[in-house]
């Protein structure tokens, strides 16, 4: 088994990654800011909110971009960009 330093920067690189997936897993999860992301759909677009959502993980955390998944966990997203410090 690795070290636990090298066992924590795997786990928060592999989270980092993929952490455009797991802001929208949150979103569906949670019922408020659901309702609040529908709201928001219904008065501008699905491509306008999850571009500023995508935009908005990137410009927070100063990720840059690595690739692209067509696989998402979340429901809300069809793909998304993944990221790397």
């Amino acid at each position: 088994m690795s070290k636990p330093n090298d066992y924590a920067e795997k786990i928060v690189r592999d989270f980092m990654r993929d952490i455009t997936d797991h802001i929208f897993c949150n979103i569906q999860n949670n019922e408020a800011l659901m309702r609040e992301y529908q709201t928001l759909i219904h008065q501008n677009s699905l491509v306008e909110v999850n571009t500023a959502i995508g935009k908005k993980v990137k410009e927070i955390f100063d990720l840059e971009n690595a690739g692209e998944s067509d696989t998402p966990k979340s429901w809300l997203i069809k793909s998304f960009t993944q990221h790397k410090k």
